[in-house]
């Protein structure tokens, strides 16, 4: 039986989620402005006099976003398969009722609207995670380097 208080509570959370989620990408367009404005004078320099140039730093520039945009990617379409499945699982049973052959009953109806609400909930859930789970890789290696960086200008 379709519960009430319980899809309001999973959609408050969703929307918790979705609001962090939106925290966690602000955080990563500032770290990637600081990112580039530490980075922007260590590629000058390099490209000024490249026997001095900070060789190590500018190892890391590509590798680490591949690495993140790679992660992010991944979890998006894991993301997308499993939303893909539960549809088609969704569909399949809408399909067979359909198909039965004669009028529904009003229990049929109620387990039916039963059934999409779960599924609605389900979408608006795996769309919360899905942009959590692909805003992860890229927020952690943002702020990670933004840290590091700030560290680096500190000790120089």
């Amino acid at each position: 039986m379709l519960d009430v208080f319980t899809s309001w509570t999973r959609l408050m959370a969703a929307g918790t989620s979705i609001a962090e989620t939106g925290l966690r990408a602000f955080e990563t367009a500032r770290a990637a402005g600081e990112v580039i404005a530490a980075r922007t004078p260590i590629i000058e320099t390099a490209m000024r006099s490249p026997l001095t140039g900070d060789h190590r730093e500018l190892a890391r520039m590509v590798p680490e976003k591949v690495e993140a945009f790679s992660r992010a990617g991944s979890a998006a379409v894991s993301a997308w398969w499993t939303a893909q499945s539960a549809w088609m699982d969704h569909l399949q049973h809408f399909h067979a009722a359909a198909l039965r052959g004669g009028v529904p009953t009003p229990a049929d109806l109620g387990r039916l609207g039963e059934r999409n609400t779960t599924a609605l909930l389900e979408a608006v859930e795996a769309t919360v995670q899905l942009a959590s789970d692909t805003l992860a890789p890229i927020h952690t290696k943002a702020t990670s380097n933004a840290r590091r960086l700030r560290g680096k200008r500190k000790r120089t």
